[in-house]
């Protein structure tokens, strides 16, 4: 069960950082899941992701 978890397909040569920003989710609480490695955007922010990459964006539920 996947809850929350979107799978995107890159469309296009960019960097984790310019997806963020494309996708309006460069504030967000959010994990991104490339090649079976789980981290934070801002861990891998220039990494490189080529056209047919599929990502995983995990939300992180926060509070109290």
């Amino acid at each position: 069960m996947n809850h929350g978890i979107e799978e995107i397909e890159v469309k296009e040569d960019k960097t984790i950082k310019e997806l963020m920003h494309e996708l309006e989710l460069s504030c967000a609480p959010v994990l991104v899941k490339v090649g079976g490695e789980i981290s934070f955007p801002d861990e891998i922010k220039e990494r490189r992701l080529k056209r047919r990459d599929r990502i995983a964006l995990i939300p992180l539920v926060v509070g109290g």
